[in-house]
């Protein structure tokens, strides 16, 4: 995925803090909001690759905010800025709203952007990861049926599907076996 297909949701109550994110990140597709409830709309009708929120935000706070928006698109990945956390609200948020990165604030732009690069790496993985578990569950499926076949045919005729092999790879025929 190249930089411009990539789509970041940029979540602020402070509009200063959204242009200055907005230019620093001017490659990716950039879609802000200066409320987590604005941002929640945006979430039901357009797909985000990341979510950069601030933490301290009046209505709901940042945390409610990304445990919503986990819900609405769990594959995205969901970075925080904080100008101060609590330990107990760092632990929420990654405990519950699966909080990829937090980023002080203020912050370094190469701590951004690294973020962002880290977690798109780590997306591209985990979706690689359930494309895969996707594929071996359906060839489980395949031979659990294939099993039940062989089953059904032993059951029908015991010895069915047995076959001797010897030792230079070819099968042995018993005649008597008839």
């Amino acid at each position: 995925m190249n930089e411009q297909e990539v789509s970041i949701l940029l979540v602020d109550d402070e509009p200063n803090i959204l242009t200055s994110l907005s230019r620093l990140l001017r490659q990716y597709q950039i879609t802000t909001a200066t409320s987590g409830e604005e941002a929640l709309q945006l979430a039901k009708q357009h797909k985000f690759d990341i979510v950069i929120s601030d933490y301290r935000m009046p209505g709901i706070n940042g945390i409610e905010f990304l445990m919503f928006f986990k819900l609405l698109q769990p594959d995205a990945i969901r970075l925080m800025l904080t100008g101060q956390a609590d330990l107990e609200g760092v632990q929420q948020a990654i405990n519950e709203a699966q909080v990829f990165r937090f980023i002080n604030k203020p912050w370094s732009n190469a701590e951004i952007l690294n973020a962002i690069e880290n977690g798109l790496m780590h997306q591209r993985l985990l979706i690689e990861n359930k494309r895969l578990a996707d594929r071996v569950r359906e060839q489980q499926t395949l031979l659990n049926e294939k099993d039940a076949i062989l089953r059904a045919l032993e059951a029908a005729e015991p010895g069915i599907t047995k076959v001797n092999w010897a030792a230079d790879g070819s099968i042995i025929i018993d005649e008597n076996d008839g």
